[in-house]
């Protein structure tokens, strides 16, 4: 393994000088030298740009843009240092280090064995310079950057310790020779906070801090990213032509299925019992009334023809429908967004103060998609990563999914039981990688599937899905299924 060597007294230099003399090592700067072959010295340098700060300038701070991002960017880092005169230090053909004359002491913290950074007060200041003379690297990252990073903060921290930061930055302003900084920096957390005009602000998220409106900036990234990779596909929609009898026996599955995903699990016949008969299995009043009203809204087509043209629309339509499929279960609130932060596993949804603003940043999103497959897809997505409620937010993301496609004259979409983990396995790589392929590829081979089953005979419709194993675990009947849905070839783009 290459390495570079600094000498740490005048005998160590003698020893490095001897063996670069005898060949044995390369000289990258005086005092610098490394046994890496020469085609390997470039990426290496870049690599322990930190040891080499240190051993230049043993007092220094990574600061600015480089005490943010913590590497060389472009090939550029950027340090303070106790020097009169600003420079730049050339390290073989892929570092420069770009060194600014000023105070190392104040406002700093450790982040690696040889080397500190500017702390967070310190570092809103320093990018809130204005750069003078720099030419292709940045060196401070400007307004609109600390705007999100102060939002950021708030969100994680509370406005306590937002004014907490600003005072530690006001009482140190003067020493750090920023005070028109300070005087910019003071001025934004104002009106994040209000208590200054939002025109001062230029960040959508800041100005959504400021009129009360947060959202989450990471799932909007989400989000945009859902539409750009839909825009892409080609979805050939399945159309529907309504009928009383096929319709109400669709519903009654939509309803079944989508109750077992979330743990309300009944055999088949138990729920024929509740639904067709409004009886309540085994005292289990709550469960059973779980399948019977989402049945009642899944199979009103009046309801299911609804689809917002705002986001104030689509807030309140979430609302309505929660109540309509929790109305027996007053300890979830129904009709009410949460009010404590919830998560699945290792994933923390959407904050509480956060749901509206990111619900109404998103509608401009979904209204630029067709109607049809690729709004459903988003809206589904939209209310799970959001989980506005306490409970039963993937019911109701699935009812948001099949309204999109009634309103469209599409036909809607059961995910059956021995499909569930393809299912959650696509909402997991969405969530966690950004990658909508899987997801994409489920609904549509859910609407061909479910398109191409005649509802209109409830027994026939029954024996078919049991015959494709639909109603049983993924361990026991996803084979036979897979086999079913292959014949719905979909094509669909790589993301």
């Amino acid at each position: 393994m290459s390495n570079l060597y600094f000498p740490k007294d005048t005998a160590e230099s003698k020893a490095l000088s001897k063996k670069f003399a005898a060949g044995a090592l390369k000289r990258i700067r005086q005092g610098i030298y490394t046994d890496a072959p020469y085609e390997e010295i470039n990426d290496l340098v870049i690599k322990q740009w930190s040891k080499i700060v240190d051993y230049l300038y043993p007092t220094a701070i990574a600061s600015h843009s480089t005490a943010e991002y913590l590497k060389p960017i472009d090939g550029v880092v950027y340090i303070t240092a106790d020097i009169k005169v600003r420079k730049n230090v050339k390290i073989a053909d892929s570092l420069t280090i770009n060194v600014i004359p000023g105070d190392v002491n104040t406002l700093t913290e450790r982040f690696l064995p040889e080397l500190s950074r500017s702390a967070p007060a310190r570092l809103l200041l320093e990018n809130l310079q204005i750069a003078h003379g720099d030419t292709g690297a940045i060196k401070s990252l400007g307004k609109v950057w600390v705007e999100e990073k102060l939002c950021a903060f708030l969100d994680r921290h509370g406005e306590d310790e937002l004014n907490r930061l600003r005072d530690l930055a006001n009482k140190s302003a003067i020493t750090l020779n920023m005070q028109r900084e300070m005087k910019v920096l003071n001025g934004i957390i104002g009106s994040i906070l209000a208590t200054r005009p939002i025109k001062n602000l230029d960040s959508p998220r800041a100005i959504a801090h400021a009129k009360k409106e947060p959202f989450d900036n990471h799932r909007m990234t989400l989000f945009h990213s859902l539409a750009d990779y839909l825009q892409r596909c080609e979805l050939i929609p399945s159309l529907y032509s309504y009928n009383t009898q096929g319709w109400r026996n669709l519903s009654f599955f939509e309803s079944y299925f989508s109750n077992y995903i979330e743990g309300t699990e009944f055999e088949i016949d138990e729920a024929e019992k509740i639904v067709f008969e409004k009886t309540t299995i085994n005292n289990r009043h709550q469960d059973s009334h779980d399948v019977l009203s989402v049945f009642g809204v899944v199979s009103d087509y009046s309801e299911m023809c609804v689809v917002p043209s705002s986001a104030e629309e689509l807030i309140n339509l979430l609302k309505e429908r929660h109540a309509l499929i929790m109305s027996e279960r007053p300890e979830k609130r129904p009709g009410e967004f949460k009010i404590e932060p919830n998560k699945a596993g290792d994933t923390s949804f959407v904050l509480p103060e956060h749901v509206e603003g990111t619900i109404t940043q998103a509608f401009p999103i979904y209204q630029s998609l067709p109607a049809g497959l690729p709004r459903a897809i988003f809206m589904q997505f939209l209310v799970a990563e959001v989980h506005p409620h306490d409970d039963g937010n993937g019911r109701l993301s699935r009812i948001m999914l099949n309204a999109e496609l009634v309103a469209n004259e599409e036909h809607k979409i059961i995910i059956p039981t021995v499909h569930r983990e393809s299912y959650l396995n696509g909402l997991r790589q969405a969530t966690r990688s950004g990658k909508f392929r899987t997801l994409t590829k489920v609904f549509a081979n859910m609407q061909a599937y479910t398109a191409s089953i005649d509802w209109s005979d409830y027994g026939e419709a029954r024996e078919t899905l049991e015959r494709h194993m639909a109603d049983k675990l993924p361990d026991q009947g996803v084979a036979t299924f897979n086999r079913e849905i292959a014949k719905h070839k979909i094509s669909l783009p790589a993301g």
